[in-house]
């Protein structure tokens, strides 16, 4: 654990990952509106039975769609933002608008489509731009930093008389560096285009070449590598969700729809190892991050307060952008580690309890979100996975909590830094 912390300080002393860091934290505000409107809509969904396509529930999801759902967007302009203001490069802001364009063009580039009565439109696959880009995001807004440092430390810039403005000096210099920026990134998506007939984006081709691979691991052992891949993924920024669902989902529907006849002819339910991926979202989101949460709150540290008091009732409704953005999980050594083995864990728990009998088989797909223990009970309708569910808690926070100790000693030694240094000044 020593040597994990002492590899943790010199990792978080990096500039690119201090910014990564920061750059997410940055998002912050979007993320827990989004997540007040995820709560909202579910809990109307299980009162009122609203859904998608019903048109109060559209309505009240908006706010989602335009501040989790254009996550990657927004994040790459705070990452490049403040990698830019580390590196000591002036135009910031320009950095950051220029992040964000090269972005677009790599990940939902403008697309045409012909509407009845011939009208062409032109217009951008939104839904690239939500936490499926959030790697992409990261990528470019550090590269497209390092491109422009590079163009200025060279030179590479309009030359301006001393006495114009400081802002409209930086707008000039970065004509330039914004230019190679968007060749270059342009030129990626453009040539991605080509090879794939239009079909795949720099986005969809870094999704493609993790997931292809995962649809061939749906077994006992093979769920072990699925579920340490889906956390690994969220880690380096990648949204694991979309990267291992999307390659096992035909199995997972397929294993759902098999039940769900079986329990409609009165027959016994069949087993599937694809329902040990369950483990990874068992208790507060990926990685099961509410018992985080939760040891949280008591926290010395304010950083660490802070977030678990505004992550707990998102937490219980399985939803942890903000811990895995907040705490943060991405990109922090420390807590990886738990953050993979607590769900090794539960899955171990899962496949005894389905081989030994002692829940319930699903049989019913719930593709939204539930509280915890209602998303289990009505994927099963069995009281046992309820059950399940909580005696889990115990298990998961004795695995997160000497990791968050050690964590919680960085986060404070950080923060009397700060404090100290404030004070000096």
């Amino acid at each position: 654990m020593k040597k994990i912390q002492g590899y943790s300080v010199k990792l978080s002393q990096s500039p690119a990952f201090g910014t990564i860091s920061q750059g997410m934290g940055g998002t912050m505000g979007l993320i827990m509106i989004g997540a007040v409107v995820q709560i909202i809509c579910a809990i109307g969904g299980m009162l009122f039975g609203w859904k998608a396509g019903d048109p109060l529930y559209d309505i009240l999801y908006m706010p989602y769609e335009l501040t989790m759902g254009l996550l990657a967007l927004f994040m790459s302009f705070t990452l490049a933002y403040t990698y830019a203001k580390r590196l000591g490069v002036k135009a910031q802001i320009q950095s950051g608008f220029t992040s964000m364009v090269c972005f677009i063009l790599v990940c939902s580039p403008l697309i045409s489509a012909t509407k009845d009565g011939g009208v062409t439109i032109r217009a951008l696959n939104v839904s690239a731009l939500g936490a499926n880009g959030i790697f992409v995001a990261i990528l470019i807004g550090l590269l497209s930093v390092r491109i422009t440092k590079f163009a200025v430390d060279h030179n590479w810039v309009i030359r301006m008389p001393d006495v114009v403005p400081e802002g409209i000096l930086n707008s000039f210099n970065s004509i330039i560096p914004s230019g190679l920026n968007i060749l270059l990134w342009y030129g990626i998506s453009l040539l991605i285009s080509h090879f794939t007939d239009g079909a795949m984006t720099l986005g969809t081709v870094i999704t493609t070449v993790i997931a292809t691979p995962l649809s061939y691991f749906v077994s006992p052992l093979g769920m072990v590598v699925i579920v340490v891949l889906f956390s690994l993924s969220w880690f380096f920024g990648l949204h694991g969700g979309s990267i291992v669902f999307t390659a096992i989902m035909p199995i997972y529907l397929a294993a759902y729809a098999t039940n769900a006849e079986l329990a409609a002819a009165g027959e016994p339910l069949v087993f599937n190892p694809v329902f040990l991926y369950g483990c990874v979202s068992w208790l507060g989101g990926a990685g099961n991050t509410l018992p985080l949460c939760v040891m949280g709150l008591k926290s010395k540290s304010k950083q660490i307060s802070a977030v678990a008091k505004a992550s707990l009732v998102p937490g219980l409704f399985n939803i942890n952008e903000p811990v895995i953005f907040g705490f943060p999980i991405m990109y922090n050594p420390v807590l990886l580690i738990p953050f993979v083995l607590n769900s090794l864990v539960v899955m171990a728990f899962m496949y005894i309890a389905y081989k030994f009998n002692l829940m319930g088989l699903p049989h019913i797909l719930i593709m939204t979100t539930l509280p915890i223990g209602l998303q289990q009970f009505m994927a099963s309708l069995d009281w046992r996975n309820i059950v399940f569910c909580f005696l889990m808690f115990p298990v998961v926070f004795l695995i997160y909590y000497p990791f968050f100790k050690i964590y919680e000693k960085q986060c404070l030694a950080r923060e009397a830094a700060e404090a100290a240094e404030l004070g000096e000044e």
